[in-house]
C-alpha cells in the first residue's frame, strides 16, 4: 500500500492514538493532523490525501459537514468517519454525505487498518458494531408490502443488490459477474425504481435494513 493520510479529531489522545495505528501500516503516511473540521477541510484542500479519517463531530465544522463539502466539490479523498454514535440517522447522513468508512470509536484500534484496506481498495467498510446494532433495532423480517416489491426482483437483481450491501462497485460487480459496469448501473437504476426508493446509496440503506432477507 501506498496511501496518504489526514486524521482529524478535537481529542488530541485519541488522534495520536489513531496515528500511531496508522504509522504502523506499511505504506501509509500521515501527512497532516487536525484539531477541528475547517482545519480538516484546509489540510484536505491542501495535501489532496488518498483518505482523510474524521471525527463525525468536532468544533467550527463537524466532520459530516467537511464531508458534504468534499463531496459537494468532487475531491478524490476517500473518507473514513470514527464516531461514538450508533443512531440511523448519524448513519445516513454519513452515507449520503459520500463517507466510504464508518467506524465505531469503541472498536477502532481493532478496525482502523481493515477499514483502511478497504476504503483503499475501492470499498465500503461499515463497522461489524452499527451494522449489527441496525439490525437488531429493524424489523426482522420485511413488512408484507416491501417483500411484495422485493419478489419482483430479477435472480441477477438480487444477487448485485446483494453485492451493494457488501460495498462493492458497479466496476467490481461488473468484473464479479462478468457483465459490463454499464448493465451494473441499468439493474441498480431498476433495482431503485422496483423498491422504490431514491436518493444517494439508497440501495445500500435498503440491504442494510435487511441483511438477512437478501
Amino acid at each position: 500500500m501506498n496511501c496518504t493520510i489526514i486524521i482529524a479529531d478535537d481529542h488530541p489522545i485519541f488522534r495520536s492514538g489513531t496515528r500511531a495505528i496508522v504509522d504502523a501500516i506499511p505504506g501509509a503516511h500521515v501527512v497532516a493532523e487536525a484539531g477541528d473540521g475547517l482545519e480538516a477541510y484546509r489540510q484536505v484542500l491542501a495535501h489532496r490525501p488518498d483518505i482523510a479519517i474524521l471525527d463525525l463531530e468536532m468544533p467550527v465544522l463537524t466532520g459530516l459537514e467537511v464531508c458534504r463539502k468534499l463531496l459537494a466539490e468532487k475531491h478524490s479523498t476517500r473518507l473514513i468517519v470514527l464516531t461514538m454514535h450508533k443512531d440511523r440517522h448519524f448513519f445516513d447522513d454519513a452515507i449520503s454525505a459520500g463517507v466510504r468508512g464508518y467506524l465505531l470509536k469503541d472498536n477502532a484500534t481493532a478496525e482502523l487498518v481493515k477499514c483502511i484496506d478497504a476504503v483503499q481498495a475501492g470499498q465500503r467498510y461499515i463497522s461489524p458494531g452499527i451494522q449489527n446494532y441496525l439490525t437488531e433495532h429493524t424489523a426482522a423480517t420485511m413488512p408484507p408490502d416491501i417483500a411484495a416489491l422485493y419478489a419482483t426482483l430479477t435472480p441477477t437483481e438480487k444477487v448485485i443488490l446483494k453485492l451493494v450491501a457488501g460495498g462493492s462497485t458497479s466496476q467490481q460487480i461488473a468484473a464479479s459477474i462478468f457483465i459490463s459496469p454499464n448493465t451494473v448501473e441499468n439493474h441498480r437504476a431498476s433495482i431503485a425504481r422496483k423498491l422504490r426508493l431514491e436518493g444517494k446509496n439508497s440501495l445500500m440503506k435498503f440491504a442494510l435494513l435487511y441483511p438477512g432477507m437478501l
